[in-house]
């Protein structure tokens, strides 16, 4: 897989989110570049680590926003589910690895590229105007 460049696609116009997605980036780079280097070392647990606990301090402040913009609560309740099977995955990716049973593979390092590219270009769009609206910038 190849590393994430930041492109202006990837963009909301929210300086907050923007500023935290640039480093959600960062942090699956490091991690793609530990899968592909075949690396199953602390540096690798610590980049998947590190992007558990960045993507659940980043979906908080996500989730803060969009109730803060009252933002429309079927869209707000798909997105937190969104959320939480995500992190649900990575927290399951993190425990196999851990435990011995599974590499960090670059399928996997796929499957978190794929998704992180289809959320931020994809669901993260549906709360860019609420917010706005909301004089959230």
């Amino acid at each position: 897989m190849a590393a994430i460049d930041w492109v202006p696609q990837l963009e909301t116009g929210i300086e907050t989110i923007d500023k935290q997605h640039r480093r959600w980036v960062g942090i699956y780079n490091e991690l793609d570049a530990a899968v592909q280097a075949g690396r199953e070392d602390d540096a690798l647990n610590k980049a998947l680590a590190d992007l558990v606990d960045y993507s659940r301090y980043h979906f908080k402040t996500e989730e803060a926003l969009m109730e803060r913009a009252s933002y429309d609560e079927e869209e707000f309740d798909l997105h937190r589910r969104e959320h939480k099977v995500f992190t649900d995955q990575i927290v399951i990716f993190q425990d196999r690895a851990n435990a011995g049973f599974q590499r960090l593979t670059p399928q996997v390092s796929a499957y978190l590229r794929d998704w992180l590219l289809a959320h931020v270009t994809g669901t993260d769009r549906g709360y860019i105007s609420p917010l706005r609206d909301a004089g959230i910038s």
